[in-house]
């Protein structure tokens, strides 16, 4: 199982980090959809912890890279919201797109550490939590 932050030049850890990602984004899509039946305050705290362990879980028993799949995840998510032609879709996907490269390199590096699955995606998760606050705050939510 890998969890480099680094890109050691096999392109099958780059290929299997783009499934696993692939593979996390409809499943965040889909328990996402299921999440928006909840009160607000629950979706708010169970949606990045969805995010984070259907991104670090298939990275790590694929054999991909936490840190890449977590990035291509935010390529995806930022994508879409360029794509969704949202106001300032741009740069909502531009901070999807760093953000989450953002929560794979402290998971990566928390599962380097400490080699278990969990703490890596608590770890993601309290990242990704304290990220989303902070943009409800700005946005004035």
């Amino acid at each position: 199982m890998s969890a480099s932050i680094d890109y050691n030049g096999d392109p099958k850890l780059i290929m299997l980090s783009m499934v696993a990602a692939l593979f996390a984004a409809v499943m965040a899509w889909q328990l996402n959809r299921l999440l928006e039946y909840l009160p607000e305050r629950f979706l708010f705290i169970l949606a990045p912890l969805q995010e984070e362990a259907v991104k670090t879980i298939p990275a790590i028993y694929m054999g991909a890279a936490i840190f890449f799949t977590h990035m291509f995840f935010g390529a995806a998510e930022g994508l879409w919201e360029i794509l969704s032609h949202r106001r300032n879709g741009l740069y909502a996907g531009l901070a999807a797109l760093a953000s989450h490269s953002t929560f794979g390199s402290i998971a990566a590096l928390t599962y380097t550490l400490v080699d278990a699955v969990l703490p890596a995606i608590l770890a993601g998760y309290l990242v990704h939590l304290s990220w989303n606050y902070m943009v409800r705050i700005l946005a004035g939510h």
